[in-house]
């Protein structure tokens, strides 16, 4: 067990530094990587896209930039997902280097971006015919 985190602990370190033929090299050396790395990322990408979705509809009720308190809330109420202002906060930051989300000085709000992918992710996941 004490190799398999050697190996993850060096694919994370090789990972951070973006050098794509490093990651190929390693994720070929050890294919097992690649589905823990999937999981992590699917994981990753579905808490984005709910903070996503809780910011657009609070920015649909709202009308415009939406505080964090009102994501936190949104993402309990309307969710039901239990999330401290903290751990929102670093997530629309993360998303915001990607240009889904956008600080103004009263909250957040979407991008053009950001509002295509919380429309996929609510009409995927809450509309079945």
């Amino acid at each position: 067990m004490g190799k398999k985190k050697k190996i993850r602990d060096r694919f994370d370190d090789i990972f951070k530094t973006g050098n794509e033929k490093a990651i190929k090299k390693i994720l070929d050396k050890h294919p097992w990587l690649l589905s823990e790395v999937s999981k992590d990322f699917d994981a990753g990408m579905s808490e984005q896209n709910q903070i996503l979705a809780a910011l657009g509809v609070m920015e649909d009720e709202i009308g415009g930039a939406v505080p964090i308190d009102e994501i936190v809330f949104s993402l309990k109420t309307d969710f039901n997902i239990t999330k401290l202002n903290g751990e929102v906060l670093e997530i629309l930051k993360n998303i915001e280097s990607l240009n889904l989300v956008k600080r103004e000085s009263t909250g957040w709000i979407l991008t053009t971006e950001g509002s295509k992918l919380c429309d996929e992710y609510l009409n995927k996941s809450f509309m079945h015919y």
